[in-house]
C-alpha cells in the first residue's frame, strides 16, 4: 500500500474518531478517551509520513494561533519543571495538556471541506437532540436514561448541573449561528432550529447555574452587537426606539399588570424560582454560595502569591490548597478557572493562556468582519460565553468540557481556513 493511500485512510479514520468524540462527549468520558488516543496515534502516523515529504510544518494551522500555542506549551512546561510535585505535573502535561492541544490541531486540520464541516455539525446536532431527550426523561421521571443520574436540578447525562450548563453555553450560540446562516433551501430547517434553541435555553434555566446564565448573556451580547453594528442607520434607530418604547411602557404599566409581567421570572423547575436565583447573585451573606466562592478565591490568590511566576505545578492545586484552608469546606477547587490556572502555572501561564485567547478572537473577529459568516459568529460567541462562565467555575479542568473547549477552538479555525467555494 502506498504512502498516499495510508495517509488518506488515516485522515478518514481521524474524522470518524472526532465525530465519535463530539457525539459521546456529553455522556461518556470513557468513549472520549477511547476515541481520542487512536485519533492522536493516527494523526502522528500521518504527520510522520508527510514529514518525510518535507511538509511537516504545513500540517499546522497557518495563523498567529500557532505561535501563541507554542508559547503556551513552553510556559506550561516551565510550570512542570518548577512544580511542587513533579510526578503529578509530568503526567498532567503529557497525559492532558498535550492531548487537549492535539485535539485542537486535529480538528483544525481534518475539517478541511464543507462536506466534512456539515458532517460534524450533523453529529453535534444528533448529540444535542439525544441530550434534550435525556433531559426531558430526567425532568419527568426523576432520572436520566443515559447515566442513571437522579434529578438535582437538571444534569441530564453530566455528573453535575455545571457540566451541562457549560456545554449549553457553547451549544446554544452555535445553533443560533447555524440558524442565522441558513439560506435558500436550508430555510426549511429554521423552525426546527428555533424550537431546539428554545428548548436548550429552557434546559439552561433548569440547571440554575447563574454563572452560565451570565456567560450566555455575554455571548448573546456579541451576537446581537455584531448584528446591530451591521444594520443601516434607519433600522438601528427603529430598534432603539422599539426597545425604549417597551421599557417606557413597562414602567408606566399599572402595578397589577406589571406584576403579571414580572411573574414570568417566577418559573421554577422543581426548585427555586428563577427570579429568586437571579437576585441571590448579589447576596454575599454568611452561608451563601457567593461568600463561599469569594473565600475560595482568596485561598487561590494566597497560593498564587507564594508561587508567583510558574505556579505550584500542573494538576497540583487540590494537594497544595489543603495547606491554605481558611474555613470549613475550604482547601478545594476555587470555582474560578483563571485563579486555578494562576495558582498552578503562575502569572506566566495565565498570561500565555490569555494571549492564546486574544490571538484567537483577533483572528476570528477579523474573519467575521471580512466574510460575515454567522456560523463563525455562533462559534465565537459560544466560546466567549464558555470563557465568561469559567470565571465562576473550574469547568476548564473537567475532561468533557476542556475537550469541548479545544475542539470548538479547532472547529472555528477550521471554518476560517475553509475556502468558501469548497
Amino acid at each position: 500500500m502506498d504512502k498516499k493511500r495510508i495517509i488518506l485512510y488515516c485522515d478518514r479514520a481521524i474524522l470518524a474518531c472526532l465525530c465519535f468524540v463530539i457525539f459521546c462527549l456529553p455522556f461518556s468520558k470513557a468513549a472520549i478517551e477511547s476515541f481520542i488516543w487512536p485519533a492522536i496515534f493516527l494523526w502522528l502516523l500521518k504527520r510522520a509520513l508527510r514529514c518525510r515529504a518535507g511538509s511537516f510544518w504545513g500540517l499546522l494551522p497557518e495563523n498567529g494561533l500557532k505561535k501563541a500555542l507554542g508559547i503556551f506549551i513552553a510556559v506550561n512546561f516551565l510550570a512542570v519543571i518548577f512544580s511542587s510535585n513533579l510526578g503529578l505535573s509530568l503526567r498532567a502535561f503529557f497525559g492532558k495538556e498535550l492531548k487537549f492541544l492535539a485535539i485542537y490541531f486535529m480538528v483544525a486540520e481534518t475539517i478541511n471541506s464543507r462536506k466534512r464541516l456539515n458532517m460534524l455539525l450533523i453529529t453535534i446536532l444528533a448529540s444535542a437532540l439525544l441530550i434534550v431527550f435525556d433531559s426531558g426523561v430526567q425532568f419527568f421521571r426523576g432520572i436520566d436514561f443515559l447515566r442513571g443520574y437522579a434529578w438535582r436540578n437538571l444534569t441530564a447525562s453530566f455528573s453535575s448541573s455545571v457540566g451541562i450548563a457549560s456545554w449549553l453555553t457553547i451549544m446554544i450560540p452555535l445553533f443560533l449561528g447555524l440558524l442565522l446562516s441558513n439560506k435558500g433551501k436550508k430555510k426549511r430547517f429554521n423552525l426546527p432550529l428555533i424550537i431546539l434553541i428554545i428548548i436548550l435555553i429552557t434546559c439552561l434555566l433548569a440547571t440554575y447555574i447563574r454563572g452560565a446564565w451570565m456567560g450566555l448573556l455575554i455571548g448573546f451580547f456579541l451576537v446581537f452587537g455584531y448584528i446591530f453594528k451591521n444594520l443601516n442607520l434607519k433600522v438601528k434607530l427603529s430598534c432603539l426606539s422599539a426597545v425604549t418604547a417597551v421599557l417606557v411602557i413597562f414602567f408606566i404599566l399599572p402595578q397589577p399588570l406589571r406584576s403579571k409581567v414580572t411573574a414570568i421570572g417566577r418559573i421554577n423547575f422543581k426548585g427555586t424560582m428563577i427570579n429568586t436565583r437571579i437576585k441571590s447573585i448579589f447576596k454575599i451573606e454568611k452561608g451563601t454560595s457567593a461568600l463561599i466562592r469569594l473565600m475560595l478565591w482568596k485561598e487561590a490568590l494566597k497560593v498564587a502569591r507564594d508561587y508567583p511566576l510558574t505556579g505550584c505545578g500542573l494538576n497540583t492545586y487540590s494537594i497544595v490548597a489543603r495547606d491554605y484552608k481558611s474555613f470549613e469546606g475550604g482547601g478545594v477547587y476555587p470555582h474560578n478557572s483563571y485563579l486555578q490556572m494562576l495558582a498552578e502555572t503562575g502569572l506566566l501561564g495565565l498570561l500565555a493562556f490569555f494571549w492564546v485567547l486574544f490571538t484567537f478572537f483577533k483572528i476570528g473577529l477579523h474573519y467575521l468582519n471580512q466574510r460575515k459568516d454567522f456560523l463563525a459568529l455562533g462559534l465565537l460567541s459560544g466560546i466567549l460565553a464558555f470563557l465568561a462562565h469559567a470565571f465562576f467555575d473550574t469547568h476548564i479542568y473537567s475532561l468533557q468540557l476542556v475537550v469541548l473547549f479545544w475542539f470548538m477552538l479547532g472547529l472555528t479555525v477550521a471554518l476560517i481556513k475553509l475556502d468558501p467555494e469548497r
